[in-house]
């Protein structure tokens, strides 16, 4: 959940170009009569915060998104148009100063993810907004035609359930797709095949978001396609987001373009692609303490309870489960913990959860865990329908982790720290 679409660095208000005379709108001035807006940017469930949101009154009401990827760096999406501008600190709270009174358009923004209000703003004092005005959207136009969050699409897996975190937070379940990637715990009534969607470069681009459970290498075989993979890398390069779990990492691994960025066990392999599923080595049943590797982070993780100080105890990793060995000089390391492998010969700490930019518009995330998994339906090889098999439970520790890099992935594109 880091950066924003314009400018300005959470702690005030951004003066936009124009205000000196520059190219851009002018910013209108109002001596003595100015307001500050203040308020919190939830999620779509209301309840948990977003750090780095873009907030601000824009010269004209944004235009609709429009229907496929773009390539959305930090600052392209109207920054340079926007009267008053603040981004959301670590906790989702926002302070907008400056701003001079009558009916204002305030819009507040993480990516796709958009919410657009009519603030009636008094002169000369503190306008406390409520939770209902600044959370985002659970739906493209819920409560204005200018709402919206991304087209997601979900491939469903046998081990990991992203798409019950998605439902945590906040989004309606007519929202985002689900494309069938599972192959034991399979849907009824039957959806398309992911292999439907990763071989239509058109109908990728449609799509904001990908997100690939963790399931049984189901569709695998797609990768052996050279246009397959040469879709997935033109999708990620026209601005594509992937969020990838465990055993289904061969879906950075066998792109050609991606493998670079992350060098999986066993041991160092170079820019190659190794043997699909080599690096499934983990050991099973493994419950650590790993080390939040991003200062926003931890300070966000805090907050929701989900971690103390920099550690935060993941579990749930089932047998065989990925193993990184290392990561590229470009590649954002999030979390990192001590692992071992299910025969005992790689231990030591490894990167648990990183992201990669493509090309400077395309956003990858590959985490060697992933939510808590599908284990009872397994248990019985009965699949439970959606969405009764998300249950009703808490949050775990690597939910939250993957719900705040839902809202960094989905965010604009910025350099790697």
């Amino acid at each position: 959940m880091s950066g924003g679409d314009g400018g300005g660095g959470g702690d005030g208000s951004y003066w936009p170009p124009g205000s000196d005379g520059s190219i851009g709108p002018s910013r209108p001035t109002c001596p003595g009569q100015e307001t500050t807006l203040t308020g919190t940017v939830f999620a779509p469930n209301g309840v948990d915060p977003v750090p780095g949101a873009s907030v601000f009154i824009p010269q004209n009401v944004p235009e609709l998104f429009p229907p496929e990827v773009r390539c959305e760096v930090c600052g392209s999406l109207g920054g340079s148009m926007n009267l008053w501008y603040t981004t959301s600190a670590f906790d989702g709270s926002f302070k907008l100063d400056g701003v001079c009174p009558g009916k204002r358009p305030l819009v507040f923004q993480n990516g796709r993810f958009r919410r657009f209000i009519t603030v009636d703003v008094p002169a000369k004092t503190t306008l406390a907004l409520p939770a209902s005005d600044t959370r985002l959207p659970k739906r493209n136009q819920e409560l204005s035609p200018t709402d919206a969050i991304p087209k997601i699409a979900v491939a469903t897996g046998d081990y990991d359930k992203m798409e019950c975190v998605l439902r945590k937070l906040g989004l309606e379940d007519k929202a985002f797709d689900r494309y069938e990637d599972a192959k034991v715990l399979t849907t009824s009534p039957a959806l398309p095949t992911f292999g439907s969607l990763v071989g239509d470069l058109n109908k990728m681009k449609t799509y904001n978001i990908i997100f690939v459970n963790c399931t049984s290498n189901t569709f695998e075989d797609e990768l052996k396609k050279a246009t397959v993979r040469q879709n997935i890398a033109a999708y990620m390069k026209a601005g594509g987001r992937f969020y990838v779990t465990d055993w289904s990492y061969d879906w950075i691994e066998q792109v050609e373009a991606f493998s670079p960025f992350i060098d999986f066990e066993p041991g160092a392999s170079g820019a190659a692609p190794e043997a699909q599923n080599a690096a499934a080595l983990g050991a099973d049943g493994l419950k650590i303490q790993a080390t939040i590797k991003d200062p926003s982070m931890e300070k966000w993780l805090g907050l929701v309870k989900a971690s103390t100080g920099s550690t935060i105890p993941i579990e749930h990793f089932l047998t065989d489960w990925v193993i990184m060995s290392t990561i590229g000089k470009d590649v954002k390391l999030w979390v990192e913990g001590p692992i071992k492998s299910r025969t005992g010969s790689i231990n030591g700490t490894r990167p648990l959860t990183v992201t990669f930019n493509f090309e400077n518009c395309g956003k990858i995330l590959y985490t060697s865990y992933h939510t808590e998994g599908r284990d009872d339906e397994l248990l019985s090889f009965l699949p439970k329908p959606y969405p009764s098999y998300c249950g009703t439970g808490a949050w775990s520790p690597q939910d939250r982790i993957l719900e705040y890099l839902i809202f960094d992935i989905a965010n604009c594109v910025k350099p790697i720290e």
